[in-house]
């Protein structure tokens, strides 16, 4: 769980640190400030991204936050999703939040469920959770109260308030201070015990479980190494001629099918790059955990795998339109007019050769396979909005 954070934590700061969009390449850009004043109003859904995001007026909607640093001074009468290294909830927020940070601080009242992947989370004294807790999070500090349950990874969990339902947690080190009043049981994997401080209430029973014990590799000759190394190479290698040639042909069909929709959605990846890839990660982190909650139930079963199918088609158009845009910013630069199909090719090619380098290709090649999913949602929105207005939809 703490790798996976990690993982997700960096790929946020790199983006931010590392990635320079082709349409503002220039090391004395001055930072990105976003600020809704306090006697604003907005009475639909808020998108918003830069380096520092300030809510401090009323978003009669749901608000979407991608930031280097997120305070939310003001009201929320919705959703909350937010992707940033620091978020600071200070205002109220009706509904849920969702958010992806390397920090998150709650010193406020949220009156839906909280779902949570995040370095360190702190939920103050004055703050109260209306619904639930889903959290991943190296460090998860809960002194305010949650008003149903908490199920969470983490390395270190403190709760010192009440919680209205069952804790369910996996965590190096599990702490009850003196005013945790539990009213379910609490269940958690862990290797070492509990600590429950004097004066903590628990309504039903306190189990632990041990984590289970990994067992020794198996040694493997080196024949064998280099065998097996030799044939996963082969087969990579005709996976991603495969997976190209299959990219290129849907690309071509989908620029086809919908040239001005293509054609505006990668020039949304040029002018708000960082919109965009705010948009897409929040997308990529909370539709699994939207489909997973839906699954529990026989009814939601469908919902779930809708969710997870739809995520799927919205990738992999984002990654043939992260091709468009990487092929076109690389033969723009030649006079001769160059024809679609040269874009998405070349396109296609680079993202290739970031799969072959580890680690940083891969992360390279999702930051702009997010740009393109973020991108396609914001053009998918405005052509929303665009049929409301003529009266079809």
């Amino acid at each position: 769980m703490k790798k996976l954070l990690s993982t997700l934590f960096i790929l946020v700061l790199l983006s931010v640190t590392f990635f320079v969009p082709q349409a503002h390449a220039t090391s004395e850009q001055p930072p990105v400030t976003v600020v809704l004043l306090r006697n604003e109003t907005i009475n639909r859904d808020y998108f918003a991204a830069g380096d520092t995001v300030t809510v401090s007026g009323t978003v009669n909607g749901d608000a979407y936050i991608a930031g280097g640093t997120v305070v939310i001074d003001g009201t929320i009468n919705g959703d909350l999703l937010v992707a940033a290294g620091t978020v600071q909830l200070n205002g109220p927020v009706k509904n849920d939040v969702r958010a992806i940070a390397g920090a998150i601080i709650f010193s406020n009242t949220v009156g839906g469920n909280v779902t949570l992947g995040t370095g360190t989370a702190t939920v103050n004294p004055e703050a109260r959770i209306t619904g639930s807790v889903l959290a991943g999070a190296g460090t998860l500090d809960i002194y305010g109260s949650v008003g149903k349950g908490i199920t969470a990874g983490s390395g270190n969990i403190t709760i010192n308030n009440k919680v209205g339902g069952d804790v369910m947690v996996a965590a190096e080190m599990l702490s009850f201070l003196p005013k945790s009043n539990v009213s379910g049981d609490v269940t958690y994997w862990s290797e070492n015990e509990a600590s429950v401080a004097s004066g903590v209430v628990m309504a039903g029973d306190l189990v632990r479980h041990e984590l289970p014990k990994q067992e020794e590799p198996k040694v493997i000759g080196k024949k064998g190494m280099l065998a097996g190394a030799t044939m996963f190479g082969g087969f990579a290698f005709a996976g991603v001629i495969i997976a190209g040639l299959t990219l290129f042909v849907l690309g071509l069909i989908l620029k086809a099918l919908l040239p001005k929709f293509t054609e505006r959605s990668v020039s949304l990846m040029q002018k708000n790059p960082w919109g965009s890839f705010g948009l897409g990660i929040v997308t990529v982190i909370m539709l699994p955990i939207l489909a997973v909650t839906a699954m529990i139930t026989v009814i939601g079963f469908p919902i779930g795998l809708f969710l997870l199918m739809m995520l799927s088609i919205l990738c992999l158009v984002g990654h043939i339109y992260a091709a468009f845009f990487i092929g076109k910013g690389i033969l723009t630069k030649s006079k001769a007019e160059v024809h679609h199909a040269w874009h998405l090719l070349v396109g296609l090619v680079v993202l290739g050769i970031f799969t072959l380098i580890p680690i940083l290709g891969w992360l390279a090649k999702g930051i702009f396979v997010l740009i393109g999913t973020g991108a396609i949602l914001f053009e998918k929105n405005s052509v929303y909005r665009q049929m409301r207005l003529k009266h079809l939809v």
